[in-house]
C-alpha cells in the first residue's frame, strides 16, 4: 500500500517510436492503444517463457521474508505468554499502520483531541493484564486490518475520499495470526499479522489450538487463485463458506472427499474441493471444505515464475481502480505487485517501502551520491519486473519502447509536461494503469528516476 500522494508526470525528453503519439486521446503521454495487451509487452521478449527462479528458490525467498529484515513476521515464533508491555507496543503498532493523517471525517468535519481519546478508549487500553496467554486464529473471509477498533471513516483531507485514515491493510482467507487482547466492547481483536499488528472485527477470526492453526497454514497449496477475484460456489447448506472472495495469490490446501458424494450440496466433481476455515457460533475454529469452479482462474499450484507471466497476472489487474490497503476490494500501488508475484509463489511485503528495503529481496538502493545519469541508465537496462521504489509509491517494469522502460502502475494521476504546449497537464487515472517512466514525477520538482530510493529484483537471487 502506501502510494496515497503520489503524483505521476511526464516532462519533455523522451525519444519515442515515430507511431506513439505525444499524448494519447484520453491524456496519457507517450501511449498507445496496443500497450493495454499483454501481448504487444510479451511479443517483445526474447524469452518470455524461460523459468527465472525454479521452486526450491522461489520457496528460499519465502522464508527469507521471514527472517530478521524481511519485512514478515513469523506469527508462530512470537511468545505464547504474553507482558502488558508487548501487548501496549503492539497497539502503539497498530495506530502506525496508515500513512493517512487522521485528519477529517467523513463528513468533512475536524477531528479533536476528544475523538481521538474516543478510539483510544476503544482499545481497553486501561485494561490489559500483567501477562495474558498467546491465542491463535485464521481468518475466516476477507477482512479489513483497523488502526483503531473503530468502523467509523475518517480521511488526512476532505478533498482526499480515497485514502481513508485507520485502514491498516487486508488479511485473507486461510492468514494466521495471534490474538493479542479485545477492544472495551468485544467486537474487535487486537491480533497480530504477518503484516504486524492491527485491529481486525471479531467475527473474521476463528480461535484454535496453536497446532490447528499453523497446522493448516503449513498445509501445501491445493489451489492458487491466479485470477483478479475468485469465490467459492454458492452454499446454501453452508454459508460460511459461501461465494468466499479469494484474492489473486491466495492458495487453499485440497480437500480430499469422496467423487460420489455432493460437498455442500453439490457435487465436487466439476470443482475444485479445498478447505477453509470457518467460525463456529462461539468463535472456535474448525476446517470445513469448499468448492471452487474448475473454469474459475485458479492453478494446481504456485505458476512458474516467467516474465510472461508476470506481465499477464499484472494485466489482470489492469482498469481496476485504485484501493488504498485493498479497499473496494482491489488493491494499491504495492497491492498490485504483491499479489502478481504471489501468484508465483514470491512474498512481497505489503508496503512500496518495506518491498525496496527487504532483506528477501534482491535490490539496488539509489542515495543523492547517485547521479542524474546513473539512474536513467539502470532504468533502461531494469528487466521485466523489476520495481521502481520512490517514496510511498512503486511501479513495475513491464517492457521497453525503443529503448524507454515502460511500467504498470497503481496510481491516481498522470501529470505531465503538455509536449505542445510546456504547460503542465493533470490526468486523473486512480487505477492500475500502463505508462512511460522517463522521467515521470514524484512531485512538480523532481522525476521519479531522481526519487528513486530502490530498484528491487525478485527474480534475480
Amino acid at each position: 500500500m502506501k502510494a496515497a500522494y503520489l503524483l505521476a508526470a511526464l516532462a519533455c525528453g523522451p525519444a519515442f517510436a515515430a507511431d506513439v503519439p505525444a499524448v494519447s486521446p484520453a491524456g496519457i503521454p507517450a501511449f498507445d492503444e496496443a500497450m493495454l495487451s499483454p501481448g504487444y509487452w510479451i511479443r517483445r521478449l526474447s524469452a518470455p517463457d524461460a523459468v527465472l527462479l525454479d521452486a526450491r528458490a522461489t520457496a528460499a525467498q519465502r522464508a527469507a521474508a521471514y527472517a530478521p529484515g524481511g519485512g514478515f513476521v513469523d506469527v508462530r515464533k512470537l511468545p505464547s505468554t504474553l507482558t502488558r508491555d508487548q501487548i501496549l507496543d503492539w497497539m502503539r503498532g497498530a495506530e502506525q499502520q496508515s500513512p493517512v493523517k487522521l485528519a477529517v471525517d467523513e463528513a468533512g468535519r475536524p477531528v479533536g483531541p476528544d475523538t481521538v481519546q474516543q478510539l483510544r478508549d476503544a482499545t481497553a487500553a486501561g485494561q490489559v493484564p500483567a501477562t495474558a496467554p498467546a491465542r491463535y486464529g485464521l481468518a475466516v473471509r476477507r477482512a479489513e486490518m483497523r488502526t483503531y477498533p473503530s468502523d467509523r471513516v475518517f480521511h488526512g483531507a476532505a478533498d482526499q475520499p480515497d485514502y481513508e485514515s485507520l485502514t491498516a491493510g487486508t488479511l485473507f482467507p486461510g492468514e494466521p495470526v495471534l490474538v493479542a487482547h479485545a477492544s472495551s466492547d468485544g467486537r474487535w481483536l487486537l491480533a497480530v499479522t504477518t503484516q504486524g499488528p492491527a485491529w481486525v472485527h471479531a467475527g473474521d477470526i476463528a480461535i484454535g489450538t496453536a497446532d490447528a492453526v499453523f497446522g493448516y497454514a503449513a498445509l501445501p497449496p491445493g489451489r492458487v487463485v491466479t485470477g483478479n477475484h475468485v469465490h467459492t460456489v454458492h452454499t446454501r447448506e453452508l454459508p460460511a463458506v459461501s461465494q468466499l472472495d479469494l484474492d489473486m495469490g491466495v492458495a487453499l490446501p485440497r480437500a480430499d472427499v469422496p467423487a460420489d458424494q455432493p460437498v455442500n450440496g453439490a457435487s465436487p466433481y466439476a470443482s475444485w474441493p479445498v478447505q477453509v476455515p470457518v467460525r463456529e457460533a462461539d468463535g472456535s475454529l474448525v476446517i470445513r471444505p469448499a468448492l471452487i469452479r474448475r473454469s474459475a482462474d485458479t492453478a494446481p499450484g504456485y505458476l512458474p515464475l516467467t516474465r510472461a507471466n508476470i506481465i499477464r497476472q499484472s494485466f489482470k489487474l489492469l482498469g481496476e481502480r485504485y484501493g488504498w490497503g485493498h479497499q473496494y476490494d482491489a488493491r494499491d500501488c504495492s497491492g498490485l505487485v504483491a499479489e502478481t508475484y504471489r501468484s508465483m509463489g514470491l512474498l512481497l511485503q505489503h508496503s512500496s517501502g518495506l518491498q525496496g528495503t527487504s532483506t528477501a529481496l534482491k535490490h539496488r538502493a539509489f542515495t543523492s551520491a547517485d547521479t542524474h545519469a546513473a539512474r536513467v541508465k539502470a532504468v533502461r537496462e531494469a528487466q521485466v519486473g523489476d520495481l521502481v521504489v520512490v517514496p510511498g509509491h512503486v511501479l513495475m517494469i513491464i517492457g521497453h519502447v525503443n529503448g524507454e522502460p515502460y511500467v504498470i502502475q497503481d496510481v491516481p494521476y498522470a501529470v505531465f509536461k503538455d509536449p505542445a504546449t510546456g504547460a503542465l497537464r493533470r490526468t486523473k487515472l486512480n487505477q492500475v494503469s500502463v505508462t512511460p517512466l522517463l522521467p515521470l514525477y514524484a512531485d512538480d520538482d523532481k522525476t521519479y528516476v531522481d526519487a528513486m530510493t530502490s530498484l528491487v529484483q525478485p527474480t534475480r537471487r
